[in-house]
This record gives structure tokens, sequence and C-alpha cells, in this order.
């Protein structure tokens, strides 16, 4: 099957990489003109000695890391945990926005202040961070990037964080140049491709199904993990976690960030037995952030 035929049969099934990931170091929220909320929601109640929370993640690997936290970490801590889990971070975001939800955990800072730009909606994110579902280029047809041949066809993630990370991914391995101080970078400020590669921008979700067709590929590692692929084996370059830009961390509506049970909840998220927890199990397709 071509690619162009393999796009088109799994197009219906294309869901945003969990971003799926902070302009800066420091706490932020999503602009808005409205005013916030610091109702608890109405579903979150006492239960017994524990303190209840709905949390909305996505699948893999947020919602694992959470399953984790809630068996072996919030017993002790006296916090009950409802994992609620979402395909779409756009939903997930709705149901916070609507008081479904005390808090969500599968997106970064990046792509919660351009969703809160865009759906006016004023949301807090959680710092430090807690993982990074770093960028990697892989390839089917190549064992290095120096077999990678001229005109050859790179796919990257069509969301705008994702594109820009995959996008300096293939500038750190010298295989383009970006615009200097581009953010975010498009293909369209690559201003050196000396291979001529042919840079297409499709969704995520396609990353895995079509990388048989194509010689490179930008795939982020929740996509990774769900392929089955090792990224400590397969990947031809990969990002950073020491700088955590684009690290997932726990979100709640501006307002709500003093809400002990959410406060708690990023302080078990961030212990390191959840750290060590990720390194087993993900083997570097997630990276704990220190």
């Amino acid at each position: 099957m071509n690619i162009k035929r393999r796009f088109f049969v799994i197009a219906t099934a294309s869901f945003l990489a969990t971003v799926t990931s902070c302009s800066s170091p420091q706490n932020n929220a999503a602009n808005t003109t409205n005013s916030p909320t610091a109702t608890t929601a109405a579903n979150t109640v006492a239960t017994g000695a524990k303190e209840k929370i709905k949390v909305g993640v996505s699948p893999v690997p947020a919602g694992e890391i959470l399953e984790f936290v809630k068996k072996n970490l919030a017993p002790e801590a006296g916090l009950d945990i409802e994992i609620v889990t979402f395909n779409d971070p756009v939903q997930n975001n709705t149901a916070l926005k609507d008081g479904q939800i005390d808090a969500n955990y599968f997106q970064h800072i990046p792509y919660m202040e351009d969703y809160g730009k865009r759906k006016n909606l004023k949301m807090y994110a959680f710092t430090p961070q807690i993982h990074l579902n770093p960028v990697g280029i892989f390839s089917k047809k190549y064992k290095s990037l120096a077999e990678v041949p001229n005109k050859a066809l790179v796919t990257i993630p069509d969301d705008i964080s994702n594109a820009h990370r995959a996008l300096k991914v293939l500038e750190e391995a010298k295989l383009i140049k970006l615009k200097p101080n581009t953010q975010p970078a498009s293909p369209k400020d690559i201003i050196e491709n000396p291979k001529n590669l042919q840079i297409k921008e499709i969704p995520g979700a396609q990353a895995i199904p079509t990388l048989p067709d194509v010689d490179l590929a930008g795939i982020t590692g929740n996509w990774v993990v769900q392929s089955g692929m090792k990224t400590d084996k397969d990947a031809l370059a990969l990002e950073s976690a020491q700088n955590p830009l684009y690290a997932v961390t726990v979100t709640t509506l501006a307002g709500k960030e003093n809400d002990p049970r959410i406060q708690k909840l990023h302080k078990l998220l961030r212990d390191e037995k959840v750290k060590q927890f990720i390194r087993e199990k993900y083997q570097g397709a997630v990276l704990p952030i220190p």
C-alpha cells in the first residue's frame, strides 16, 4: 500500500499526539478574558478519610503512570484517584472546563497555552513537570542517518508544537538548518536542506502505520510506546529531557492551583518511585523529568 492510500485509510483514526507536553521553567497559565472558577467540582467528594479527585489522562503513558500512583502511592497519602481516560485532548480539556474532572495529566505547557488562547480558557500548569514523550527519528529502511539518500521522504507531526520538536531533532542531527530563534518552527523555516529532504506533515497517529512507506519519521514517545518499538534501540536521533520545554504535567483551571488535592497529586507524580517506574517500563520512550 502506497503512503497516500495508507494516509487515507487511517485518517479517521488520527488524533493529536500526546502533547502532547513549557515555554519557561515557571508555572504558566493560558490567557483568557473570562474569570476562572475556583469552585470544587461537584462530583468530587470526600471518601472516608481519603480525598477523592478525578483526573483526565491520555491512555499511554500518562494513564499507566497515574495507575501506578493510584495503586502504590495514593492510598498512603490519603488520596482516592479516579482516572478518566480520553483519547482526544480536546475532550480532556473540555471536561476540565465543564468541571467533570478536577485536573488533567496529558499535555505540555505550549499546547496548554495555545489551546487556552484558541478556546478562551485559562488554565494553570504545575512545574516541575512529570515526564517527556521525546520525539525521535525512526526508519524501517535505514540503520543510521548517514544512509539516508537525497530527496528522502520524511514525515513529522502536523500540530505546531510537535512539528517544531521534530524539526529541531532533524536540525540537531545536521540534516537541516532552521532560521535562528524561530519558535515554533515549521518546514517553511528551513534555510538549509543539503539532502533536499521532502518533509510532509501528517497527524501523529499516522506516523507508525506509514513508517514502512517513508524514509524517516519524527514520532513522539507515546506513539512509540503503543507501537511496541524500543526508543533506546530504534531511534536514529532523539530529543533530550535536559530541556523539558515539552514535558507533560498536571493541569487544572486557573484559580484551582491551590487545591490541596491537586497539589498532592502533582507531588506524588514527582516521587522518585514514579521516576524509577518510568525508566524501567518505557526504556527511553518516556523520560522522567529530573
